[in-house]
């Protein structure tokens, strides 16, 4: 299907081309033109045929026409396009514009002295050279390099979202690694008081040989759990990663050493009524819950004290009968007023995201995600929020343990796991080298559209100029004024006509009536003034015959380009 669509490109293509052909004809009345139509057809269809697999010579093929009659530029003009689009180098598209152009100048100034057509057609097939064929060729590189940005551009955020969904990923694992090390801290401290207080029955002298052997088991039993959770969780602890605090350190006491620690914060513990609730801040809360309310206060004042040095901060510790809620406010660092605050990792906030869906609307960093991982495994919610000025960080967490939940969409361990490495290295190192990528096309296209404007432009100068010189040499070094005009007599020498003739002919003919020629003659024409945008152009007609004057008539009258006569 795709090559009979290819197929069906073609023929339109061509189509399109030879309908415009004869558009471009001037000389449809003469017959000949008609075929040489036709042929021209034929070299169109071959060059449509090639521009696939060989679009450079489909691009000579067009440009041929061009020396046989410069008005049928369109298959010319629309090949060089298509070349434009292509993926030919630069360099060789130049050098075949360049051989055209000289070799079509050349085939022009043979053709005007073998058979006398007019030596313009050079300028104008040069001219067309450009306009016809760099120009489009121009604007279709340009339009290529701009789908390729854009390609490139897309496929770069395609990357960046992997590496985003990869980091989200690693931070939900981290911190489930966290929380398992809080366990075995917490369950560990149980667990050696349960063998001590075992010991202690072991060797109580008032209990019988019956209940002091299973007090040793219940030790033993005790202590081997203990192993083994300190092998199981010692696979994960990670050496910089070990606890900075005890394990076992309350809300209440976190708050009252970063207060010691030079930190202003306003902390208060209330009911859902507002009234304060003493110093009972995580009573009853199960474990989990617990950890996760005192890693959020931890987490927020930490950023407090990093993103806003110097400003209180305001805490509130909300005990509901069946939430537990804090709320950290901080006044937003200045620069920061437009939402832009980061995390302590970098990250952007997620304005009003959950728990459960933190990853999604975090751009990159680990410090929130962490903790909505946390609070989202205690069954709980965590927002963000920066309105008014102020930087609010919100937790809420069930006072009844939560039940068991499903992973966070695409966030189980044993996958994490398998991609974690991969994550650091997309994340590290593929978006800087596909940002490389994106700024050389961004400069490609910035060069290619300047390119695409200051070329044109200046072949247009060049070209306006050498016109503009060559038509002011050529009117005023083709004047022929009235004094030298009575000088000449029918019957003169040539060469002593010569003597008193410009050295320049005009090459515009008046497009009035004239005389009829004497017979044999050939005929120049000469300008009367040297006036270079006259209203009226009068021109004499001088005529030789056997190397003597043959006729002098002045043509009056306006003048338009037409062929020699």
């Amino acid at each position: 299907m795709t090559r009979l669509r290819r197929i069906g490109a073609d023929v339109l293509l061509w189509a399109v081309l030879c309908a415009l052909l004869p558009l471009n004809g001037e000389r449809l009345a003469d017959g000949t033109y008609v075929n040489w139509l036709a042929l021209a057809s034929l070299v169109v269809a071959v060059a449509v045929g090639l521009r696939r697999i060989a679009p450079l010579t489909s691009l000579v093929l067009a440009a041929g026409l061009l020396v046989f009659d410069v008005w049928l530029a369109a298959p010319f003009a629309g090949l060089a396009f298509l070349v434009g689009r292509s993926t030919v180098q630069p360099r060789s598209a130049l050098q075949t514009f360049a051989a055209v152009g000289a070799g079509g100048a050349a085939c022009a100034l043979i053709r005007s002295a073998l058979v006398g057509t007019d030596p313009w057609v050079a300028y104008s097939l040069v001219a067309e050279i450009v306009f016809c064929g760099i120009f489009p060729w121009l604007v279709g590189r340009y339009l290529r390099q701009r789908r390729e940005l854009a390609v490139g551009g897309w496929a770069l955020a395609e990357e960046l979202e992997r590496g985003q969904t990869l980091v989200a990923e690693r931070a939900r694992l981290r911190e489930r690694t966290r929380i398992a090390e809080d366990m075995h801290d917490a369950l560990g401290h149980e667990l050696s008081l349960i063998a001590l207080r075992a010991g202690a029955l072991e060797l109580d002298r008032s209990l019988g040989p019956a209940q002091r052997e299973a007090a040793a088991e219940l030790r033993a039993g005790a202590a081997a759990a203990t192993e083994r959770l300190r092998t199981v969780i010692g696979v994960l602890r990670a050496g910089a990663d070990a606890p900075l605090q005890p394990a076992d350190e309350t809300i209440t006491t976190l708050v009252d050493r970063v207060r010691r620690a030079g930190l202003v914060i306003d902390w208060r513990i209330q009911n859902n009524n507002g009234v304060d609730a003493g110093q009972q801040a995580n009573s009853g809360l199960p474990p989990l819950a617990d950890r996760a309310l005192y890693r959020v206060v931890q987490e927020g004042l930490t950023n407090a004290a990093r993103h806003a040095p110097g400003n209180a901060v305001t805490g509130r510790l909300t005990i509901a009968p069946e939430t537990v809620t804090v709320v950290l406010t901080n006044p937003l660092a200045p620069g920061e007023e437009d939402g832009s605050r980061t995390d302590r990792a970098g990250a952007r906030p997620a304005i009003g995201t959950t728990a459960g869906g933190a990853g999604a609307g975090t751009v990159g960093g680990t410090g929130l995600l962490g903790l909505a991982e946390r609070v989202r495994l205690a069954g709980g919610t965590l927002t963000t929020d920066t309105g008014g000025g102020t930087f609010t960080l919100t937790a809420t967490v069930p006072r009844e343990p939560a039940t068991a939940l499903t992973p966070a969409p695409d966030a189980a361990p044993s996958r994490a796991a398998a991609r974690e490495s991969r994550a650091a290295a997309l994340v590290s190192e593929a978006p800087a080298e596909a940002s490389g990528r994106l700024a050389r096309a961004r400069r490609r296209t910035r060069r290619g559209l300047a390119l695409t404007v200051l070329v044109p432009a200046a072949a247009a100068v060049l070209l306006v100029g050498t016109v503009v010189g060559a038509y002011v040499v050529e009117t005023r070094g083709s004047v022929l004024t009235p004094l030298d005009a009575a000088r000449l007599h029918v019957g003169q020498a040539e060469s002593e006509a010569r003597d008193i003739l410009p050295y320049l002919e005009v090459t515009e003919r008046p497009n009035v009536s004239e005389p009829a020629r004497p017979p044999g003659a050939r005929c120049e024409y000469y300008n009367v003034s040297g006036e270079l945008f006259p209203p009226v152009r009068d021109v004499y007609r001088i005529c030789f015959a056997d190397e003597k004057v043959a006729g002098i008539d002045l043509i009056p009258g306006r003048t338009a380009r037409g062929g020699r006569g």
